[in-house]
């Protein structure tokens, strides 16, 4: 019988569940190349590891780690590398039973499934699955509007591999420095420290006291400052400057900056890049508690946020945690069938979220966390922006005031309306 990736760790998680059954702490380890070991610990001394050993090579066929099975002790780690975050724990210990984890090892979207219980109250996410549904253009309708009710907000461009919002937000002369790419590579060798990383957007001029701050991606253009070999190495993972932790530091200084030059921002919207990426990934689980995933009613679309939502499905912890941060956006909305097009995107929303990170609920389950189709407050409820065609082709160096236009306005009314109240302080 072949074996085949999926064969093999589904195979592999039920030998780990049988263990963990026993009394057994588990962590169900998957390197780089799919190959999968089990890592177990407890108080059970008699393990007989030769025979686990052969059940997890035939499990797992040619999936099997070089050393399908090894105690805790023989890794010759401390038992703090096997904490979170590195893993996601399916099941804490209960009497009788061990705690059952996993730790996927150096792979892209290893960090969807690393979910911070308690990220910044202030940040928002602004995610979409698929790039062009005009996310860059709504985060600056919604830093515009925060402003406008008097706001310190400030726009971070995490989109590292096509910036784009500071072009929409500054003027060139208005660049700082210093980008986000920046900060993360000097961050790799402590070198990040008096980085000129934010600056006042001159395009974006509130009628009262709120302010926009940008964080770009890049720094000015100038000559010797190079993007592509940071690029590179902005995404570096080590034990000690995790991406991850880096990105947060990269953030945390940029609010520190608005900070010492103003007050402390208010809000701050991170432009996420499109994709399945750990930069969008670490933005949505760990630094925000509010992510908008913007998206088009498609069969591609709802596909690949089954696949996105699925990711945290797998840890019902993760699913409870993570469900209530999100928030659905429908973009480019067609005005001519407005109700018929909305009413579709939130049948599929709410089936995406149902066979995902909803509670599998029993009619009479009072506790099931499992919103109808029709509630206006749930996850899956789109907030709409309607289809505008002066954004087609814009160019903010010759139409600098597009975001004034009564149609642009229009198009995004009821989302700049509504975003402002699922903030924590009401954005009022």
């Amino acid at each position: 019988m072949t074996v085949r990736f999926d064969d093999a760790w589904s195979r592999s998680r039920g030998l780990a569940d049988e263990l963990a059954a026993s009394g057994v702490d588990v962590v169900l380890s998957r390197d780089v190349a799919g190959r999968i070991s089990l890592i177990v610990s407890g108080t059970d001394t008699n393990l007989d590891l030769a025979e686990l050993s052969s059940r997890m090579t035939e499990s797992a066929g040619p999936y099997a780690g070089a050393a399908p099975v090894l105690s805790l002790s023989d890794t010759g780690l401390s038992p703090e590398f096997f904490e979170p975050p590195r893993l996601v724990v399916l099941r804490e210990r209960e009497p009788g039973r061990g705690r059952l984890a996993i730790m996927e090892q150096g792979v892209v979207g290893a960090a969807w499934r690393t979910v911070a219980e308690a990220p910044s109250t202030r940040r928002v996410t602004l995610y979409s699955y698929k790039g062009g549904v005009g996310r860059s253009t709504a985060t600056v309708m919604l830093a515009r509007e925060l402003a406008e009710r008097g706001r310190c907000v400030l726009v971070v461009d995490l989109d590292l591999e096509s910036p784009g919002i500071s072009s929409l937000l500054l003027t060139e002369e208005t660049h700082p420095d210093h980008g986000l790419v920046d900060f993360l590579v000097e961050s790799l060798v402590g070198n990040e420290f008096g980085l000129d990383l934010v600056t006042r957007s001159p395009l974006v001029k509130p009628s009262g006291n709120g302010e926009v701050w940008v964080a770009p991606a890049a720094g000015r253009s100038r000559d010797g400052y190079t993007y592509l070999p940071k690029l590179n190495r902005a995404y570096i993972d080590t034990p000690e400057h995790t991406f991850a932790r880096r990105l947060d530091a990269a953030v945390t200084a940029c609010e520190t900056a608005v900070q010492k030059l103003s007050r402390p921002p208010d809000h701050v919207l991170l432009d996420s890049r499109a994709g399945i990426h750990d930069i969008a990934a670490v933005a949505i689980t760990d630094l925000s508690d509010l992510s908008l995933l913007f998206a088009t009613d498609s069969p591609q679309t709802w596909n690949g946020y089954r696949q996105l939502l699925g990711q945290w499905a797998v840890s019902p912890l993760d699913a409870r945690t993570i469900r209530q941060r999100l928030r659905m956006v429908a973009a480019m909305v067609p005005s001519a069938r407005e109700d018929a097009y909305l009413t579709s995107f939130r049948d599929h929303a709410q089936d995406c979220f149902a066979r995902t990170v909803y509670d599998n609920a029993e009619p009479d389950d009072q506790d099931a966390y499992s919103p109808g189709v029709n509630d206006e407050a749930a996850p899956h409820s789109p907030l709409p922006i309607l289809f505008s065609s002066e954004l087609i082709g814009l160019d903010p160096t010759t139409n600098p005031d597009w975001h004034q236009s009564e149609l642009v306005q229009a198009a995004y009314s009821e989302f700049v309306d509504t975003v402002p109240k699922l903030l924590s302080d009401g954005g009022e």
